[in-house]
């Protein structure tokens, strides 16, 4: 199978094992010295590499918005917070990166975050392109600021950034899936559903990594990592609360969002082989 055949191609990662010519050239090098899962890693990384889109060409940003002002403006306000949890994102994870394949010692990992990388800025190029379309400008909001400094702080920063970024990744694919059920509009729809794609991924190479980590942190550092993700947690839920008319107005329920969330990332640590009481779940207001 050469360049050509792969090019513009679907393929598995399964599907590319199963050629013989490439089973044994695909499999990453023995490191004993890793922390992680360096096959399953690996695999992640080819699957993301068969996985890359181009938005200008999936979004059909030419297609007409109908939407009446209010849905208009509310939609812009809820769409420019989430653009800016992503560029927070992708911000983070620039920095990030390193002191992580530092930390899980492995160059699978420097693969897989370097694609994971170029999802991160993906995501932000096609919202800030949106947001315009919308009749807006992309545009930080401060107050969220705070959420990628909790995440990448402290002397167990990349354990907290990776438990931090398998909320914000759960975040991210519940408020995708509510906003293309809610339809607000076709070019919306068809972003949130691609972006998904991506999102889904992100979340499998926390799930293959975490648990490893978890393994090797101290009870002192789980407890650092419970601290933040409870404050993370809660900061998102009382912010939430502030986009509350926005999202009724659009159709999303903001409750049921982050039920959606705290759920998913409940059965994450469960999983992971902590019972419910290793991580505290702020209450969800219904205001």
């Amino acid at each position: 199978m050469d360049a050509s055949t792969l090019k513009g191609s679907r393929y598995s990662v399964s599907r590319l094992f199963q050629d013989p010519a490439l089973r044994d050239l695909l499999k990453p090098s023995p490191a004993s010295h890793s922390l992680i899962d360096e096959q399953r890693v690996r695999n992640l990384y080819l699957q993301a590499a068969t996985q890359q889109w181009f938005g200008p060409e999936k979004i059909n940003f030419n297609e007409i918005i109908t939407l009446d002002e209010r849905t208009r403006l509310a939609w812009l306000h809820l769409t420019t917070v989430f653009y800016t949890l992503e560029k927070m994102g992708l911000n983070v994870i620039e920095n990030m990166m390193a002191k992580a394949v530092r930390k899980l010692r492995s160059d699978e990992a420097a693969f897989y975050l370097s694609a994971q990388c170029f999802d991160e800025a993906r995501h932000v190029f096609l919202l800030a392109t949106y947001l315009r379309k919308l009749g807006g400008s992309p545009h930080y909001e401060k107050l969220y600021g705070v959420l990628g400094k909790a995440a990448s702080i402290g002397a167990y920063r990349v354990e907290n950034w990776l438990f931090s970024t398998l909320f914000s990744e759960n975040f991210a694919s519940a408020f995708l899936k509510h906003a293309q059920t809610a339809q607000i509009d076709p070019i919306g729809a068809e972003l949130c559903k691609n972006l998904l794609l991506d999102e889904t991924r992100h979340l499998h190479f926390l799930h293959a990594v975490l648990p490893d980590l978890l393994d090797r942190l101290s009870v002192l550092g789980k407890s650092y990592v419970r601290a933040t993700q409870f404050f993370i947690m809660k900061f998102t839920e009382v912010a939430a609360r502030s986009l509350d008319k926005d999202a009724g107005v659009v159709g999303l329920n903001r409750h049921s969002l982050l039920e959606e969330v705290f759920s998913n990332v409940e059965r994450s640590y469960r999983n992971f082989g902590l019972n419910t009481r290793f991580l505290y779940f702020p209450a969800i207001a219904k205001i």
